[in-house]
């Protein structure tokens, strides 16, 4: 049987059962914000438990919908629980269900299993039986090995203003980025083949096909130039944000943690749905009064004085960007290198103005690991830089997914470096750093987030 054959027999068996397609409720269009529009998509994806803004985010997202005045849904794709936030892993993700479920009560809400919708569970089963529950459709092409039947139905329907949405959903495929306890219960398709093999099936007779990826641009790089003009990709899992059209596909990515919200709008017309895209910041404070007041509560019960400690008082904010530059710093102090780089999802919130504490640290430096270095020439370290600090790429060819962030290097070629990473960098040098040659060795001694928490502790 081929491989196409085998998945049309296994999706039957799952879509069995499935849920019907979500219909949002009529609303009244008026023309506002949106001009002419007749629908609109809200779009999150990566929040990790983002407790400082979740309570905004979700009143914003009251707010866009009532200035639009339209037809409108989520889409939320992938990653809603942080194990390294300690009052989510410790309360089952109280603050998360509730979000969700204040979301779901509010208009469709459609989410793509990502890999941390198992941060703090140990099966998919129960995060899909529970959205299920709430009234969140759950959407992937990640396979149950245990039974050989999807997780969830592999796409969903939304009718919003007239226009047919189909939604088709896939996931990250690197095992290793979910937890070990959950990896032996998956199986993974190739994103590309899957795509050439689901699209047309489930888009057909849609006004609009829209793909929610949880993949990570690389492997998002491997079938969008196959996608019939007019799609759109919601992409997620490298914390990027940006917007661009390739080859008439609209393709984007919305940032993490809860920074901000993305609103496509959707314009039906003779030849088709035109999509605009743009994002709403979200401010790091405020919101919904009854979510604040939920996280106040699972923070008084779940903190210890541990997680209270005030590492250091910051003068001003920093953004992601200029906070990592801080880490960095710090690695390349403790191993005495020329310069050092870091993964960039080995970091989640930046740095704020005023206390940090060990529960705010965990949120900006999500993992810890060992720190190594290695000798590399100015020749051979100029591509590895030309892909860092990706959030400053125009287009699509200058885009890797993974990425690593890095301090401006006034790049002699001629000379030898010592280069610093981090672990994890090391491990996986081929998708960060562009190459699969640098021999590493460990630095005794040194941990990343013990070098980060004493750099801050001795600067501020």
């Amino acid at each position: 049987m081929s491989k196409k054959a085998s998945f049309v027999v296994d999706r039957r068996l799952v879509l069995a059962g499935g849920a019907a397609a979500l219909t949002a409720a009529a609303l009244p269009s008026t023309v506002g914000a949106q001009d002419a529009a007749d629908a609109v998509l809200f779009t999150l994806s990566d929040l990790h438990a983002p407790y400082v803004r979740l309570p905004a985010v979700l009143d914003t997202i009251r707010t866009m919908k009532a200035q639009a005045g339209l037809p409108s849904a989520v889409l939320l794709n992938g990653d809603i629980f942080e194990r390294g936030n300690v009052v989510c892993e410790r309360s089952g993700g109280a603050v998360d269900w509730a979000f969700l479920s204040a979301l779901a009560a509010e208009m469709p809400v459609v989410v793509n299993l990502g890999n941390h919708e198992t941060a703090i569970l140990d099966d998919m089963v129960t995060f899909a039986a529970r959205a299920d529950q709430a009234g969140i459709g759950v959407i992937s092409n990640l396979i149950d090995r245990r039974t050989g039947r999807f997780f969830a139905p592999i796409s969903d329907r939304l009718g919003l203003g007239g226009i047919d949405i189909s939604v088709l959903g896939l996931a990250a495929t690197n095992p290793f980025v979910y937890r070990p306890a959950v990896r032996e219960t998956l199986t993974f398709l190739d994103t590309a083949q899957f795509v050439e093999d689901a699209f047309e099936e489930s888009s057909a007779g849609a006004d609009l096909a829209l793909i929610m990826s949880h993949a990570g641009v690389a492997p998002d790089k491997t079938y969008i130039d196959a996608l019939p003009a007019g799609t759109v990709i919601q992409g997620a899992h490298d914390h990027l944000s940006f917007d661009l059209v390739h080859n008439d596909v609209r393709y984007f990515h919305g940032g993490s943690w809860g920074a901000q919200i993305g609103l496509l709008s959707l314009t039906k017309g003779a030849d088709g749905v035109r999509t605009d895209y743009r994002t709403q910041a979200v401010a790091p404070s405020g919101g919904d009064a009854a979510l604040a007041a939920l996280i106040d509560a699972q923070k008084a019960q779940h903190l210890t004085a541990q997680d209270t400690e005030v590492i250091a008082t910051l003068p001003l904010a920093l953004d992601l960007h200029a906070s990592i530059l801080v880490a960095t710093e710090a690695v390349r102090i403790a191993t005495q290198a020329d310069l050092a780089m870091i993964g960039h999802t080995t970091f989640g919130a930046p740095l704020a103005a005023g206390p940090l504490t060990r529960y705010d640290f965990d949120a900006f430096v999500r993992f810890g690991g060992r720190l190594l270095v290695t000798e590399i020439s100015g020749a051979d370290l100029a591509p590895i830089l030309a892909r860092s600090n990706q959030f400053t790429a125009q287009n699509l060819e200058g885009r890797t997914g993974d990425y690593v962030h890095v301090a401006a290097v006034d790049l002699d070629k001629s000379r030898t470096y010592r280069l610093a990473v981090n672990a994890w960098t090391a491990i996986n040098q081929a998708t960060y750093l562009g190459t699969t040659g640098l021999a590493f060795e460990q630095v005794e001694g040194l941990e990343l987030k013990a070098v980060i928490s004493e750099h801050l502790k001795a600067t501020f």
